[in-house]
């Protein structure tokens, strides 16, 4: 009893760190009408500490809430879709009772498909398509330099998150941050940066335009598993995680 009593009280204090963190520092995205936020380092934690079922909860109710409070109330579904699929997959995939590594090399490979999806739709989308539909593009110039740029965006992100799962690899052993977790990170943050992509596609009413989103997506969610390193290495010495969380007596 005791032990579930504590994992209902964690589990109402992520959701509301969730929404805090994603609504007190917004960043507007360019030629989009979205924003980043900090809200992906708690969704990690929550993920880590709760596991998949809580952590799902936290993720994805904090986050549709900031959404509805927010002004974005239109985004509430999708976000509370993408962001509860996030928070399991991060608690699921950072278990230790199964291995990850095979987990770890489908979801690169499934990214590095989808990038060239990606680069592929840009080089064969009429300009036109983005004169109309981004916003500040005002000529067809403009058009043309902007799908170059994020060409160029999608090959430096293509390149940059093997180097960031390269770089948590390495400080994993400093901050006391398991493999399995690693790859939870990952598969979510990947999965939350195609999940937005598909979702604004439908709304917006074509595939073209949340392209431009994607690279702030992938900084978004990189900071964010850089933080919960960090911050997750600070509760582990104060006896705060999944084993202590979830003990029951």
């Amino acid at each position: 009893m005791k032990g579930n009593l504590k994992i209902l009280i964690y589990t109402a204090l992520m959701t509301a760190f969730v929404f805090i963190t994603t609504s007190a520092i917004k960043i507007p995205v360019p030629f989009t009408n979205g924003y980043i936020h900090a809200g992906d380092t708690t969704i990690f934690l929550a993920g880590m500490l709760l596991g998949p079922w809580y952590g799902a909860f936290a993720a994805g109710v904090g986050s549709a809430l900031a959404d509805f409070l927010g002004g974005y109330a239109h985004w509430v579904i999708p976000t509370l879709i993408i962001k509860s699929t996030m928070g399991f997959l991060i608690g699921y995939f950072s278990s230790e009772a199964r291995s990850q590594k095979h987990v770890l090399w489908t979801t690169m490979s499934v990214w590095f498909m989808a990038l060239i999806g990606f680069v592929f739709t840009i080089r064969n989308t009429n300009l036109n398509l983005i004169l109309e539909n981004v916003e500040d593009v005002s000529s067809l110039q403009v058009a043309s330099e902007m799908a170059e740029k994020l060409n160029w965006q999608l090959l430096v992100v293509a390149i940059g998150l093997p180097v960031l799962g390269a770089l948590l690899f390495k400080l994993k052993q400093k901050y006391g941050v398991s493999f399995n977790q690693l790859v939870g990170m990952m598969v979510a943050g990947i999965w939350m940066v195609l999940g937005y992509y598909v979702a604004a596609g439908i709304i917006y009413g074509n595939f073209m335009v949340p392209i431009f989103s994607i690279p702030w997506n992938i900084v978004q969610f990189a900071i964010g598993a850089i933080l919960a390193f960090i911050i997750s290495s600070g509760l582990d010495k104060a006896n705060i995680n999944y084993n202590s969380l979830h003990k029951t007596r």
